[in-house]
């Protein structure tokens, strides 16, 4: 009976400091578009998801931070972009400098300014058809809870990530071939992974994880209008790396 009560305790030990691990590798894309530096409030939020591929690059979907979208949204003249980590706190001021897209793959490189620990591992074997499989993300909220005006530059004090955690686990559901020619995504025969749960719009660039190794990065969805997307599709990772490398 105590080896038993043991190994449930070691198995929620573990389980928990996997999730820990994969939190402090994980972060929440923020968006602000402003007018007047000094204003308030300002308008904007979480548009997307990021997550650590070594200890000093992040990866997103193209879609969430391309040359279109790092814009103020229309109406506005300013924008800025932070990454949040969902972990330990940390706030980092994103530059265009920083990016590097790779449109052909959906994906956008995040070259950090300084060095982080990443605990997440890339998968090196091929996930199959029904395999478990879950997901990191975020949804589009506003998470800032204090932050300041300093040189015209806004400045983000504190935040809280957890009313907006959109996390999703489930099955793969099928391995394929696609190509896509939307106004956000275009693919030319790159191979996605579709999971079984459904997904919202700020779930895009956060991390499909199997095994507790990264598989794909969270891509686009269907119906493209719908901000709840019933279909949704990661770029598998190994395209990623071998385009990386």
């Amino acid at each position: 009976m105590k080896k038993y009560i043991l190994s449930i305790i070691l198995i929620i030990y573990f389980m928990t400091n996997a999730e820990a691990q994969i939190d402090n590798s994980v972060f929440a894309v923020v968006k602000i578009s402003y007018n007047t530096p000094g204003e308030t409030p300002v308008t904007g939020g979480i548009c997307g998801t990021a997550f650590l591929i070594k200890d000093s690059i992040a990866l997103t979907a193209n879609h969430v931070l391309n040359a279109i979208n790092y814009q103020p949204n229309p109406g506005y003249k300013f924008v800025q972009f932070w990454l949040l980590k969902r972990g330990t706190k940390l706030i980092i001021p994103l530059s265009a400098d920083y990016l590097e897209s790779m449109e052909e793959i959906e994906s956008t490189i995040i070259k950090l300014p300084e060095l982080q620990k990443c605990n997440l591992l890339i998968s090196e074997t091929n996930a199959k058809q029904n395999d478990a499989v879950e997901n990191f993300g975020h949804l589009i909220n506003m998470p800032i809870t204090n932050a300041h005006w300093e040189n015209n530059i806004l400045i983000i004090d504190d935040y809280n990530l957890e009313n907006s955690k959109s996390d999703a686990s489930g099955q793969i559901v099928e391995i394929r071939k696609i190509s896509v020619n939307a106004n956000d995504v275009k693919l030319n025969n790159i191979t996605v992974i579709q999971p079984s749960f459904k997904a919202n719009v700020g779930m895009s660039g956060g991390p499909l994880i199997c095994n507790n190794k990264v598989i794909g990065l969270m891509s686009f969805g269907l119906p493209a209008d719908s901000d709840i997307k019933d279909v949704v599709f990661a770029i598998s990772i190994d395209q990623i790396i071998a385009k990386l490398k």
